[in-house]
């Protein structure tokens, strides 16, 4: 049997809404199983390949086709769940009989150490933002608000994710901390130091003097109430990294959070802390920072130790 385009999308749609009901997905995984199964079908049906009929030997052309793209094994991986849940879903409604896609093999990840800025580059960052801000306030609001964005990324350890959801009835009185629903709708605590609440509040201020009203987002856009997107943070940060000279390859909103992480790891919290405050399910998924302090020490003991100085002459 084979689907037209429009019943596929009608298939895809289903799929997507079962996945909202069972797991409370964000708009932002929707957007992502979407696109992904997207391109799925779209190979599919270019190689005249019926989307009932899959077998393991078309799943390998396909990830050889990911391949020819430059993704990663992470990103293959990804794209390889969201087409095994979206056949386990063709089976429970009996569009299949059989789902041999249920034992597909995911790539071997390759280990990459995340990308950290040092704390220099993260307070330079800060205060660069805070500095073209005071400059002239009403033309440069959006340097205040990743002034405020970029303290309590570093601050808090949040994902950008879990910071775009919050509201300012949420935060608006709050003392030092937040519980919120973080990935997997898992609920966590969030620790906010003195500094980053004075700049929210601030920020809270401001919004409010804009006509935004408490049950709005914390970071929606000045002139309408549209929160303002992952794309215009990014943005945001590459026009700031440009005027402070740091690589714009290494500054985003994950490498703010992996950044926390180490830097508070190098500064003697310990691994099981840093875990709660990251909201990670597996302390292995933690333990990465181990590995970028132990690359830390060793370059401390080789550049730094009087004997390895010796050694250099």
């Amino acid at each position: 049997m084979n689907f037209d385009k429009n019943k596929i999308n009608e298939i895809i749609e289903n799929f997507v809404s079962t996945k909202v009901l069972d797991k409370g997905i964000t708009s932002n995984t929707i957007t992502a199983y979407k696109k992904d199964l997207n391109l799925f079908t779209n190979w599919c049906l270019n190689n005249q390949i019926s989307l009932i009929e899959v077998q393991k030997k078309d799943i390998n052309l396909y990830i050889h086709f990911l391949k020819e793209k430059n993704l990663n094994s992470s990103s293959i991986n990804r794209k390889l769940s969201v087409i095994k849940s979206f056949y386990d879903y063709l089976y429970q409604i009996n569009l299949i009989n059989f789902n041999e896609l249920k034992t597909i093999v995911t790539q071997k990840l390759e280990k990459n150490l995340p990308k950290l800025l040092s704390e220099k580059e993260i307070l330079h960052l800060i205060d660069k933002s805070k500095e073209i801000y005071v400059e002239n306030p009403t033309k440069n609001i959006s340097y205040l608000r990743i002034q405020v964005i970029l303290e309590i990324l570093y601050s808090t350890g949040l994902r950008i994710s879990e910071l775009l959801n919050i509201k300012i009835n949420q935060v608006a009185n709050i003392k030092d901390k937040l519980y919120i629903n973080g990935k997997g709708n898992k609920q966590r605590l969030v620790i906010f130091n003195k500094n980053a609440l004075d700049l929210l509040k601030n920020w809270i201020s401001i919004m409010i003097k804009n006509n935004k009203n408490k049950n709005s987002y914390l970071f929606e856009n000045i002139h309408n109430i549209k929160v303002i997107s992952r794309q215009q943070i990014y943005k945001d940060l590459k026009k700031l990294a440009l005027k402070t000279n740091t690589d714009v390859e290494k500054l985003s909103p994950h490498s703010i959070r992996h950044s926390f992480a180490s830097h508070m790891l190098n500064r003697g919290a310990d691994l099981r802390s840093i875990q709660k405050l990251l909201g990670h399910s597996d302390i292995s998924t933690t333990e990465i920072y181990t590995q970028v302090r132990q690359n830390r020490l060793k370059g401390l003991v080789n550049n730094i130790h009087p004997l390895s100085n010796i050694l250099k002459r």
